[in-house]
């Protein structure tokens, strides 16, 4: 399976460590997209302490996403 294309942005980076500042913890983004919705799509996000195996890591100044496969 190839690797696909993802950033994150400067904002978003700056606003996650944001909130991790915040909640006194460090904090990652998990984002999925699933079957379902009006477009057909349903978008989940959710903050998070530790990864799934399967999670792709996207990381930018020192704060990390991670997007389900």
């Amino acid at each position: 399976m190839t690797q696909p294309d993802l950033t994150l942005t400067p904002a978003a980076a700056k606003r996650i460590a944001a909130i991790g500042a915040a909640e006194g913890r460090a904090i990652m983004l998990r984002v999925a997209v699933e079957g379902g919705g009006c477009s057909g799509f349903q978008y989940q996000f959710d903050l998070v302490d530790t990864a799934n195996q399967d999670d792709i890591r996207v990381e930018r100044d020192g704060a990390a996403a991670w997007w389900m496969r």
